[in-house]
């Protein structure tokens, strides 16, 4: 394993984040990814580049302020690029009051990496802890992490545009599987986007400077009030109804507890459709990796104006479909988890 992870430190600097000779790397990490932290430092000096590495510890924290100092906020400001790692390990534990304050300093951190354009990579790599709460291995994902951000990026681009090609410009969306989904939405007038790992496009100053990792995704926001029909979600213990681009029902296992979160304002509105593009992710039921595996595609409620959309929410809570059937204008973009050759 510790190959694999080394292999996947060295693709992510290089690869992903795109390091280049003598810039300046900041790398933020919580305690229980310290280790994988000390690779990426490793890699970028290899480079000639110089690692900054920002540990947090929040098992220690008794007091915390709501913003970054003065002199932390020029470390940030300076910084070429910054990797992310996720940072909380036992944040929970905290009393509530710290919390808040914990929060609204690395709510401000984040957005003053977007005030500053400061290419920025969010590598997701939970805590153990909070993994095994999810049923998920920690092992078995930090397996499944490493195959998928050791991918071929650039095939990943190439397939990404493609799909961009088939949704500009397009009216209508079909998706349908074995399960009895069946919804349909316009996309008229959207743009899509894409996602395809590296920081490339951040550094030719596009809108968006960050990108997740591991990646992959073909994204567009839906016409908020055009979604008609039902998606229906066995491993989620889930079946959504939607009408008029709203959530009018929830049914399932889970359903009281998705109940409670679509209370939220704008919070049961379509968001988001999204293909996956990485053929290294294999689906382990954790939304932010599955999202990404190459044959899927999923369907997001909530907050989606960073997409282009016009809904705005506290949530955005995305919905995967494994082995999903997809028209586009009536032609046929994938079928049953088979991306299609355009015509």
């Amino acid at each position: 394993m510790d190959d694999r992870l080394r292999s996947a430190a060295r693709r992510i600097i290089r690869d992903s984040a795109l390091v280049g000779k003598d810039e300046t790397v900041l790398i933020i990490h919580g305690m229980h990814n310290r280790d994988f932290a000390g690779l990426l430092a490793e890699e970028t000096m290899r480079i000639g580049a110089f690692p900054l590495v920002w540990s947090f510890d929040d098992s220690l924290i008794s007091d915390f302020p709501e913003r970054p100092p003065k002199g932390l906020e020029a470390i940030i400001k300076r910084a070429d690029v910054v990797v992310w790692l996720s940072q909380y390990t036992a944040v929970d534990n905290l009393p509530e009051k710290v919390r808040r304050r914990v929060f609204s300093f690395w709510d401000a951190v984040y957005s003053l990496l977007q005030e500053e354009k400061v290419p920025t990579l969010l590598v997701n790599l939970p805590s153990p802890m909070w993994l095994e709460e999810n049923g998920i291995d920690p092992d078995e994902y930090l397996c499944e992490f490493a195959s998928a951000v050791s991918v071929d990026y650039a095939q990943m681009r190439q397939l990404g545009i493609k799909l961009m090609g088939w949704l500009s410009g397009a009216k209508e969306v079909l998706i349908t599987d074995g399960n009895g989904t069946r919804l349909r939405f316009s996309i008229e007038g959207r743009e899509p986007g894409l996602e395809d790992g590296t920081l490339r496009d951040c550094r030719l100053e596009r809108r968006e400077c960050e990108v997740e990792i591991p990646a992959g995704e073909v994204y567009i926001a839906p016409v908020e009030s055009s979604a008609f029909g039902r998606l229906v979600l066995p491993h989620d213990g889930l079946e959504l109804e939607f009408r008029a681009g709203r959530v009018v029902s929830v049914s399932g296992k889970r359903a009281s507890e998705l109940r409670d979160r679509l209370k939220t304002p704008g919070g049961n509105v379509i968001a988001e459709f999204g293909i996956g593009l990485n053929p290294g992710v294999r689906p382990l039921s954790l939304r932010i990796f599955d999202e990404k595996a190459l044959g899927t595609v999923h369907v997001a409620v909530g907050h989606n104006l960073h997409l282009g959309g016009a809904n705005e929410s506290e949530i955005h809570i995305d919905f995967i479909l494994l082995e999903p059937t997809v028209l586009v204008d009536g032609k046929m973009l994938m079928e049953r988890g088979v991306i299609k050759e355009q015509e």
